[in-house]
């Protein structure tokens, strides 16, 4: 560029910048969203896809807490449940409408949730905790997914003490002995 005189090297920026931008306005025409080589749908598309994971909260006075994850499995969903401090005995496990796990009673979750044509009451089948109050247990649902029209995306997951799901009333004491609000997962680390 020394042997070049003033106006021809300032010319020659000039034609680099235009050039820059002449590709960048080709990439911008040909809807490409990145300079990776694929449109952003593409790449969301590569994500895995680890399911949805409910990190579970004590409510109710209880001192239950661990997470509940669901990952599609073929027509249905596998469901991963790991919580210590459970009460001996029986439990239930019931997916609700609301994601909303603020009330100190479980209130705020809603009603029990279920895909269409399936009883959110008997979705789950009662479970058995362990003498040291543990549960690590994997069960399938057919019908329930992840995510989409059947899926546990946008809901709350219950964890109930004893072989019923019951009702909730505002402040008032019940069964409900923790509560989490289903959000997409992103490791594979349970």
């Amino acid at each position: 560029m020394r042997a070049c005189k003033r106006g021809t090297h300032h010319r020659m920026r000039y034609v680099v910048r235009k050039s820059n931008l002449l590709v960048i306005a080709a990439l911008v025409a040909a809807g490409c969203s990145s300079f990776r080589g694929g449109t952003a749908s593409e790449e969301h598309e590569k994500q895995p896809d680890y399911g949805e994971v409910a990190t579970l909260r004590a409510i109710n006075g209880s001192a239950t807490f661990g997470k509940i994850r669901v990952v599609n499995s073929g027509d249905g969903a596998s469901v991963l449940v790991s919580m210590m401090n459970v009460p001996p005995g029986t439990f239930r496990i019931a997916f609700h409408q609301t994601p909303n796990c603020s009330s100190p009673n479980g209130f705020s979750a809603g009603p029990p949730w279920a895909p269409s044509g399936k009883d959110p009451r008997t979705l789950i089948p009662a479970q058995m905790v362990n003498s040291e109050s543990r549960v690590s247990t994997t069960f399938r649902i057919h019908g329930v997914h992840a995510a989409g029209a059947n899926g546990v995306a946008g809901h709350s997951v219950v964890v109930y003490s004893g072989s019923q799901i019951t009702d909730a009333r505002p402040d008032v004491p019940n069964d409900r002995i923790a509560c989490g609000v289903f959000e997409p997962a992103h490791r594979i680390e349970f």
